[in-house]
């Protein structure tokens, strides 16, 4: 896992998926997010993502700081996939 991601999570007091969608939904685009929850728990945590989103349109230099820190590059992205146990 992205420790930037980590290390801003705890500072925001939430999980890292609910700030990486939070991320996402409090950008000015409308935007799709595929949560990826399988599990009931992981779509209760994911749902809270919509809290997190509202903080950081609140807090858009956090915002753009969080997204600085936790950008990847497609290339390591891909890489880190495909080494995973289940590919």
């Amino acid at each position: 896992q992205n420790e930037s991601l980590l290390d801003h999570a705890t500072r925001f007091d939430c999980s890292p998926d609910q700030l990486a969608l939070g991320c996402i939904l409090a950008q000015p685009f409308q935007a799709r997010v595929l949560s990826g929850a399988v599990e009931s728990w992981q779509l209760e945590s994911n749902l809270q993502a919509d809290t997190v989103a509202k903080r950081l349109q609140s807090a858009p230099q956090l915002l753009q700081e969080i997204m600085d820190d936790c950008v990847m590059s497609s290339e390591e992205y891909w890489n880190e996939r495909s080494s995973l146990a289940w590919n």
